[in-house]
């Protein structure tokens, strides 16, 4: 017999999952980006771009993008030679060779000597910008801004994992669209970003940056989530620029996929780990603890609650049972009022519906075209999502090399 504190501790866990998703949705819509970069010089900012085995006309794709916007621009070729050196020199940027393959944080620090100017954009090699990326995004610079990132979209390729894929950044535009609102996001992607050079240098060309390890072995923990937990760290802001819509192309098959968000769920780990040891999660503000506690907890809870609602199934052999039946235990204390309690049930139920209906609403205004395809793939995804959150805590420790993307 299940005892009435686990009824209640699910009941409340289901309704907190349900505030997360108002108070997002909410806050997501009432969020307004407001930038003028009409005196912003884009020559102020370099854009680096390291490569490794690059498919070339994806490269190329990058590669043209970047060479409108009005501002120099470094590619370093990861033991990556041609065609990546003519296809960078004849569109007026400097190719710099690393010889051996060293991955993506050493290119990012070989790169650092080569530029002197006030911000600086990393960009993933199949990353393509928008006209005005750069302006757009250095006009977020005020007060006490120390990086901006873009807000990613995914190429529609036509191939279900592009869908799959624009249904996740949709939901992690109305997460960070939250997080805005209240101050930092959690994380500023790498595949477009933008730094303060002087703020961020100095963290790039240290061992800490790429030489960073765990038990012994190097770290998963991802560049991206070093540079924005380092300027957090250090007092600084965390921004994205949403109006500068970046697309990336999505991964060419399931096994890629899963790999690529099994490396980041395992660099997500390691970087809350680190901020809750170091203070940081506090420093960033109230809504920003929030978001991360219960963004890393909400697989856990989804897992408990179905493990609960699985084993209750059995148990009461009631396919009805549900997080109303939690409440109307804890409150009557018996399993036998609770048939008698269907307002409780219901309206515990539709009110977990309404806060799901109300965040996917939330997404799906952040879409363009195609939208119920994206859901439909989109669903499988968080499958994906929540498979490998769980297995990527577990094996937090294992290191990934930096493959093409």
């Amino acid at each position: 017999m299940l005892v009435r504190e686990v009824y209640f501790a699910i009941g409340l866990l289901t309704l907190a999952t349900v505030f997360y998703y108002l108070i997002n949705s909410y806050s997501s819509m009432r969020y307004i980006s407001q930038t003028d970069y009409s005196l912003v010089d884009p020559n102020k900012a370099t854009i680096v771009i390291p490569v490794y085995n690059e498919k070339e006309n994806i490269f190329t794709e990058a590669i043209d993008s970047v060479s409108r916007q009005g501002c120099s621009f470094v590619v370093v070729g990861d033991s990556s030679y041609e065609p990546y050196k003519a296809i960078t020199e004849t569109r007026g940027g400097l190719f710099v060779h690393q010889k051996s393959r060293q991955g993506k944080k050493k290119a990012l620090a070989l790169a650092m000597g080569y530029l002197s100017t006030e911000y600086v954009m990393f960009m993933d090699s199949d990353t393509i910008l928008p006209e005005n990326a750069v302006s757009s995004m250095m006009s977020h610079f005020v007060n006490n801004v120390g990086g901006v990132g873009a807000n990613l979209t995914i190429k529609k390729t036509g191939d279900p994992l592009s869908y799959a894929s624009e249904f996740v950044e949709r939901s992690r535009e109305v997460i960070f669209r939250a997080m805005s609102a209240h101050g930092n996001v959690m994380n500023l992607d790498g595949a477009c970003v933008m730094y303060r050079t002087d703020i961020i240098r100095p963290f790039i060309m240290s061992k800490e940056f790429s030489d960073f390890s765990i038990m012994g072995k190097s770290s998963p923990l991802g560049d991206d989530w070093q540079m924005t937990g380092y300027i957090i760290k250090n007092g600084y802001k965390a921004v994205k620029d949403y109006t500068t819509k970046v697309q990336c192309y999505p991964q060419e098959n399931v096994k890629k996929f899963f790999r690529q968000n099994l490396r980041w769920s395992r660099s997500n780990w390691i970087r809350f780990g680190r901020e809750l040891r170091e203070g940081t999660i506090i420093k960033a503000g109230g809504f920003y603890t929030l978001e991360m506690v219960y963004t890393f907890a909400l697989p856990f809870i989804a897992l408990g609650i179905g493990i609960f609602k699985l084993y209750s199934f059995f148990l009461f052999n009631h396919a009805s049972f549900q997080a109303g039946d939690i409440f109307a235990f804890a409150l009557f204390g018996d399993l036998n009022t609770l048939g008698s309690h269907l307002f409780i049930r219901v309206a515990v139920a539709l009110m977990n519906l309404g806060g799901s209906a109300i965040f996917l609403g939330a997404v799906v205004q952040r879409m363009s075209g195609e939208r119920l395809k994206t859901i439909a793939y989109g669903a499988l995804a968080l499958g994906v999502l929540f498979v490998t959150s769980i297995y990527g805590l577990l094996t937090f420790w294992k290191g990934n090399s930096w493959g093409t993307r």
